[in-house]
């Protein structure tokens, strides 16, 4: 998932954040500790609307060219994520384009808030590569943050930085 805040960095220095993602503390427990720390009135669902416009639309090509390269090379999804935005990335995934979730378009998503760990942390990498018994040197991981490629480059991935400001992945991959 891509959020508007940049070179993904949480929104604050604040580690609720960072135990959202990484499946720490629960949803309602995330929205409690928003409320008391930010002096917020508002509701929970209105706090989940406020927080899910962090989340970017998933043009189709996208997809489409993830579904092309996912049947030549095996594909993965390494997200910082948590359930409240999973669950509407889900969403805006069917209403913007063919695919019906993640799951369908590569060998197997992974979320930081199922995994307990988030990028730029090596161990993130690591469990991916090992589960999945990949060569490092061999495997490609892009991202739009500096920072988690700094971490993916520990592990020996090799890497490739696309800014959404310049460039889509469309502009490097292509079928």
């Amino acid at each position: 998932t891509h959020h508007q805040f940049g070179e993904g960095e949480y929104l604050t220095k604040h580690a609720i954040f960072y135990e959202f993602e990484t499946g720490k503390i629960s949803e309602d427990v995330f929205f409690e500790e928003l409320k008391n720390t930010f002096g917020l009135q508002a509701d929970k669902n209105t706090l989940i609307k406020a927080w899910n416009t962090l989340l970017l639309d998933i043009p189709q090509e996208r997809v489409s060219l993830i579904r092309k390269l996912s049947q030549k090379y095996p594909t993965y999804i390494l997200s910082n994520t948590n359930p409240t935005h999973l669950i509407e990335v889900e969403n805006i995934l069917r209403a913007q384009t063919d695919a019906q979730s993640l799951q369908e378009l590569v060998k197997k998503p992974y979320y930081s808030f199922e995994m307990g760990k988030a990028k730029p942390e090596t161990a993130i990498y690591q469990q991916v590569i090992d589960e999945n018994n990949l060569v490092a040197e061999k495997t490609l991981f892009i991202d739009d943050s500096l920072k988690n490629l700094e971490g993916a480059k520990l592990t020996h991935l090799q890497t490739l930085h696309i800014n959404p400001k310049i460039h889509s992945i469309l502009d490097f991959l292509q079928e």
